[in-house]
């Protein structure tokens, strides 16, 4: 899992084809607005949960796959790769 903090305005893209942008902040809620693919599923986690009560969510079958294959490692926010995969440096 990725942790960032974004202020309002402020937006993440996500494969290159979803923006999730903060809309509005206050002390007990975040307006988020999301813009994606339109074969791209978009559900709150209740309603998923709902739709399919048998079935874990796609992220719970992920971290079960990352456990069973060795545990998580930590991914760079700006790359998206491991943080503890050494990278060569470059030649200034």
């Amino acid at each position: 899992m990725l942790a960032l903090s974004r202020g309002e305005g402020q937006s993440i893209i996500i494969n290159g084809t979803i923006e999730v942008k903060i809309v509005k902040w206050t002390r007990s809620s975040v307006r988020l607005a999301i813009e994606a693919p339109r074969d791209v599923t978009i559900d709150r986690d209740e309603v998923w949960r709902k739709m399919h009560p048998d079935k874990p969510t796609p992220l719970d079958q992920v971290q079960t796959l990352r456990e069973s294959s060795g545990g998580t490692q930590p991914r760079s926010a700006a790359t998206g790769e491991d943080t503890d995969t050494p990278r060569p440096r470059e030649a200034v």
